[in-house]
């Protein structure tokens, strides 16, 4: 059972929270994203599990639950963007997700609201697609939306051995285009932020191989960031990435290795 809470803040100087129950019994529950989706100005909650067959999002302040569609089996993940600006998000939703690649169908969907009532065009299935990003890594201002799958097409437990692809989406055709990566066994987490502060949007990933930012100048670049734990395949590397600001200070936080219980920051200079 999973219970959502929302912390509000009693005292931003003394910094006290109090935990407020949203909603209970989402089975599998994987995925919480903040978007306003009655346009009130008040951030509701689009909530993802992947043991039930609805997408559902709840209304704040009262946490009215509302379905936004379904049936999606086996739902893994989402990513909302207003691809034209009107107010209206789409919602990119990976569901028939299974962590085996020869189990796993891998849909991709795209929900869109029209006359009253959310519907659902399928774009792409790519086994184990895991982790769903909106990006601008052109830098013309339009996002496109990244699928990075968890393994390769034939991976096995426990090594996963194998190549592992990172995709992409341009809303124009939906058609799946590649991001060429020398990523191998998982790729668990994605981060999306301008590593090179060339006014791009990059995808960080991170997985066996550790952390590598991908990059558009012309032409694709990997760079690598750090390979992670240090421990021998498949129990090194990382898991999840996020950037974040001290101050004026950029840093970086992973979690390692693959589902550890590690958390490391990276400022530059030291792990």
């Amino acid at each position: 059972m999973l219970i959502l809470f929302l912390l509000l803040a009693l005292s931003a100087a003394g910094q006290e929270f109090r935990a407020n129950t949203i909603a209970t019994g989402l089975r599998g529950g994987y995925q919480v994203v903040p978007w306003d989706m009655n346009r009130d100005g008040k951030p509701d909650l689009i909530a993802l599990a992947s043991g039930m067959p609805e997408l559902v999002w709840y209304e704040n302040p009262t946490w009215q639950r509302h379905v936004i569609f379904g049936p999606l089996p086996r739902m893994i993940n989402l990513a909302v963007h207003d691809i034209e600006g009107n107010g209206t998000p789409e919602i990119a939703v990976a569901s028939l997700f299974e962590n085996v690649a020869k189990n796993s169908v891998g849909v991709i969907s795209i929900l869109r609201l029209e006359n009253g009532a959310w519907t659902a065009k399928e774009i792409d299935r790519v086994p184990t697609s895991h982790r769903l990003r909106w990006a601008d890594p052109f830098g013309t201002g339009k996002k496109v939306l990244i699928n990075s799958v968890l393994t390769g097409p034939a991976a096995e437990p426990p090594g996963y051995e194998g190549d592992t692809a990172l995709y992409f989406y341009d809303p124009k055709d939906w058609k799946r285009q590649e991001i060429p990566t020398r990523n191998r066994g998982v790729t668990h987490g994605i981060f999306i932020t301008d590593w090179n502060k060339d006014g791009r949007e990059d995808v960080l990933t991170a997985g066996f191989l550790g952390l590598h930012s991908h990059q558009w100048n012309k032409a694709w670049k990997q760079v690598e960031i750090s390979k992670g734990a240090p421990d021998p395949w498949p129990k090194g590397g990382s898991s999840d990435v996020a950037v974040g600001m001290l101050g004026k200070k950029r840093f970086l936080a992973a979690i390692e290795p693959w589902h550890g219980n590690v958390v490391s920051v990276y400022d530059g200079k030291r792990r």
